[in-house]
């Protein structure tokens, strides 16, 4: 028999909303709010998004996934993966203090209640005050006939917050040899961002160890290209030689060794 979900209740961010959690079965949600009204396919998911109304008036969208994390399979055993409702579900308020009326009447609100959410405009016509790592989203649409506007509200798990931007950290994208004169050497390393932009004034410290296990420490900087050049010498050993990257310094950057070319050899 169809029921309906609580009117009134508190939201804990990237947890629950009354009645129902993040996680649940499919099974568990109907057991505390009833069948939905409806479900749907949605994106291949078999029944994923399911309808219920709140006991005061107001949609809620329940949507599923496998047990395994995979497509919804229309099985009790489907978990929830997020809750979204709209404006007239007014007495759900988040542990913030949010609801969707403040929502609707004040969006500078929500901000003031998650200072590390973030404004996305997806269209003209939709945007979003977002924050993944709380698991909390506030949905703002304009409908294109009338111009009303049209709030939601939705939970999903929380998410790790991005690592920081790409272009603090350097890497060694190449060592090449190369001959200066007869038998006289010198080894370009060349410095990037992750991204692929060079790093000039970068300081990198290196070892170069003979085939006697002999060790002379190195270091230069690199230019407009990031490229550093090191003075090898002559090559008076038969054997291998080794050149070993030890460190890149520059303001504002962290050297990724895990990510660069530690080593090159030259064989005489």
């Amino acid at each position: 028999a169809f029921a309906d979900a609580p009117g009134t209740g508190v939201v804990k961010e990237g947890v629950s909303v009354p009645g129902v959690a993040l996680g649940d079965t499919r099974s568990q949600v109907e057991a505390a709010w009833g069948l939905p009204v409806s479900c749907q396919n949605v994106s291949g998911y078999d029944q994923g998004s399911c309808l219920f109304i709140a006991e005061e008036g107001g949609q809620i969208f329940v949507r599923y996934r496998g047990a395994d994390g995979g497509s919804a399979q229309n099985s009790p055993t489907d978990v929830v993966h997020s809750i979204r409702w709209y404006q007239q579900v007014d007495g759900w308020f988040t542990t913030a203090g949010i609801n969707s009326t403040i929502a609707y009447d004040d969006p500078d609100a929500v901000l003031a209640a998650y200072p590390n959410a973030t404004i996305n405009q997806q269209s003209l016509f939709d945007w979003s005050i977002d924050d993944p790592a709380l698991g909390i989203h506030v949905y703002y649409h304009t409908l294109y006939l009338t111009g009303e506007l049209v709030v939601s509200m939705g939970i999903t798990h929380p998410t790790t917050p991005p690592p920081p931007p790409d272009e603090f950290y350097a890497q060694v994208y190449s060592i090449d040899f190369y001959t200066v004169k007869r038998n006289d050497y010198g080894a370009r390393v060349q410095i990037r961002e992750v991204n692929g932009g060079y790093l000039e004034g970068a300081i990198v410290t290196a070892t170069w160890i003979s085939p006697d296990g002999e060790q002379i420490s190195l270091g230069a900087s690199t230019d407009s290209f990031g490229k550093a050049y090191f003075d090898l010498g002559k090559l008076k050993r038969h054997g291998t030689y080794t050149l070993m990257i030890e460190d890149v310094v520059l303001d504002g950057y962290v050297f990724d060794p895990e990510s660069s070319i530690l080593s090159a050899s030259l064989t005489k």
